[in-house]
């Protein structure tokens, strides 16, 4: 191998090592997720406030991302609001991405751990990519509608019980279920954005 060669391969071989280092252990992410506090998640929250558009939207994707690497699964969920500026009516989501290898969630309905009554789902995208002779990755894109009232009311009830995250379970048609959770600090913030720019 000749020195040139080697100069060439250096940059190469950094990018993959460093592709290859493992920046934190499962146990310190999951630490790090739990002790995370709620100006910790409004840091995150995106108002879109566009004239143009018929909507001003509030979310959660960037306060929070509940996958490790770009190259396996991206599963996340976060929370994200409408105000229609025509009617001036509210609508409060929660926003589950489902990737998975093989097959199709066909999500269903979502249930969740208390508080909330299990309701039907929407899918409202999908798409198979990353694929090879082993298959694809499906991701759909799921999400679900709850009130201010169910909001506050899922909050308090937490309180109460000290818990930390409140855990869902998308149902799937095709047998594979998506659990998810979302943790009452991200709760508490999108509830502070939420009054203090649609109400």
């Amino acid at each position: 191998m000749t020195f040139r060669t080697i100069l060439l391969a250096a940059p190469a071989l950094m990018l993959a090592l460093t592709g290859c280092a493992v920046t934190e252990t499962l146990e310190e992410r999951e630490t790090a997720f739990l002790t995370r506090a709620t100006p910790d998640f409004a840091a995150g929250i995106k108002v879109i406030d566009d004239p143009l558009n018929p909507t001003i939207e509030i979310n959660t994707i960037a306060a929070y991302q509940d996958y490790q690497f770009s190259w396996g699964p991206q599963e996340d969920q976060f929370l994200r609001a409408y105000k229609f500026r025509d009617t001036g009516n509210v609508t409060l989501q929660g926003y589950v991405v489902s990737d998975i290898h093989g097959t199709w969630l066909q999500p269903i309905s979502v249930t969740f751990q208390h508080t909330l009554s299990t309701r039907t789902v929407d899918r409202i995208n999908f798409d198979a990519n990353r694929c090879s002779a082993q298959g694809c990755m499906h991701r759909e894109d799921i999400v679900f509608e709850f009130t201010a009232e169910e909001l506050n009311q899922v909050i308090e009830d937490m309180e109460t019980k000290g818990e930390t995250v409140l855990v869902f379970r998308i149902q799937g048609r095709s047998g594979v279920d998506r659990d998810g959770r979302f943790h009452i600090n991200e709760l508490k913030a999108f509830r502070q954005a939420v009054t203090r720019e649609l109400f």
